[in-house]
């Protein structure tokens, strides 16, 4: 019997989880594939893990940056399985889950390295400090804070280019 609600009780934290992040995470994970197919996949991926793995969180931050962490794994370990992507613009299932400013923002960030753009994402998305994006993408406070300053530099240039050749 005590197994039994211990299993009743892990199953509701799962289902707590899974309507929680599931939008993030899909966010996240569109933020570096090319389709929301693919992006489904990571997601569906990242809880098969939660699941499988069954990690004690401390608290609900310790939750989400797990969860965070391990879609982003999958989809690096996704991108090396498949070597060599096709470069191409998000597609129309995808605008839905955006507005359509952001939907042509987000576009331009894809254009970024996928470090440089899980930075910008985390920081301006998920509104992710500086210290809490350097955790979550493993590196220093420092290399983080240089990554967003050149990010956006490049992020400037790519729409100051793309306004220069509107005017042409």
């Amino acid at each position: 019997m005590e197994q039994r609600d211990k299993q009743a009780k892990r199953d509701r934290e799962i289902v707590r989880i899974v309507e929680t992040y599931s939008d993030m995470l899909l966010r996240i994970a569109l933020n570096r594939v090319n389709s929301i197919a693919e992006a489904e996949d990571v997601v569906q991926s990242t809880f098969e893990r939660l699941i499988r793995r069954q990690p004690h969180f401390a608290d609900r931050e310790h939750e989400k940056a797990w969860l965070i962490k391990t879609a982003i794994r999958i989809c690096i370990d996704e991108a090396r399985k498949t070597s060599k992507r096709a470069e191409a613009p998000l597609n129309e299932e995808i605008t839905a889950a955006y507005s359509e400013e952001s939907y042509e923002l987000l576009d331009t960030i894809r254009r970024l390295p996928e470090r440089d753009r899980d930075a910008v994402y985390l920081y301006y998305y998920e509104e992710y400090a500086v210290k809490d994006v350097a955790k979550l993408l493993g590196e220093r406070e420092g290399t983080t804070r240089s990554r967003l300053s050149r990010a956006r530099q490049k992020l400037k240039a790519i729409m100051e280019g793309e306004n220069n050749e509107q005017v042409l």
